[in-house]
C-alpha cells in the first residue's frame, strides 16, 4: 500500500483553518514520532500473539514498513 502522504495533507489542509492546522499538524507529527521510537525498541511479537496486530498498527504509524533488508527482529 503506498499512500502519498504529501499530496493528501496537502488536500486536507485548505479546508482547516489556520489554527486548526497548526495543531492538526503539531498533534500528527507527534504521533508519528512517538510510534517510531516506539517501534525502534519493540522487538516483532511471535505470529500468534495478541500484541501483533498493536505492533504492525505502531509500525504503520511510524512509517516503518520495510525494515532494513538484513534485519531480523524477531526474538530467537
Amino acid at each position: 500500500m503506498n499512500i502519498d502522504w504529501q499530496t493528501i495533507f496537502e488536500t486536507i489542509l485548505p479546508f482547516l483553518p489556520a489554527s486548526l492546522a497548526g495543531d492538526a499538524t503539531t498533534i500528527i507529527t507527534f504521533i508519528v514520532a512517538l510510534a517510531a521510537v516506539v517501534a525502534r525498541f519493540w522487538p516483532r511479537p511471535s505470529d500468534s500473539s495478541k500484541w501483533l496486530p498493536l505492533y504492525l498498527i505502531v509500525n504503520g504509524l511510524a512509517m516503518n514498513g520495510k525494515h532494513a533488508a538484513n534485519a531480523d527482529d524477531r526474538k530467537p
